[in-house]
C-alpha cells in the first residue's frame, strides 16, 4: 500500500530520482498543475509503466491528494514500484 508524502518531503528529495505524475485528465492538468509534474491520466497509467523506473521515487498527484492519487500510487506499488507515494493535499495543497 502506497504512503502519503508531503510537499516538504518531496522538496527535500527533489533530485533526478523523483518523478511527479499528475494522474488527472489532460483538461484538469492544463488548468493548473505543478511545474515538475508530467501528465499521465489515471486511465493510461497501467499502459505507460515503461516510462517509469522502479528505482525512482514516484509521487502521484491528483487535485486534493485523496482517492485518485492513492489509487494510482497503489497501482504502481502493486506493479513493483516500491517507492510510490501520493501527494498529500494534491495540486491544490502544493499551490497554497
Amino acid at each position: 500500500m502506497a504512503k502519503p508524502i508531503t510537499k516538504q518531503q518531496v522538496q527535500e528529495l527533489q533530485t533526478g530520482k523523483v518523478k511527479m505524475i499528475d494522474i488527472r485528465s489532460k483538461e484538469e492538468y492544463e488548468k493548473l498543475h505543478i511545474p515538475e509534474a508530467i501528465n499521465i491520466p489515471a486511465e493510461n497509467l497501467a499502459k505507460d509503466l515503461t516510462a517509469l523506473n522502479e528505482d525512482d521515487v514516484i509521487v502521484c498527484v491528483c487535485t486534493y491528494g485523496k482517492e485518485r492519487g492513492q489509487q494510482a500510487a497503489d497501482l504502481l506499488s502493486n506493479a513493483g514500484f516500491k517507492n510510490s507515494f501520493y501527494l498529500q493535499g494534491g495540486t491544490m495543497g502544493w499551490n497554497e
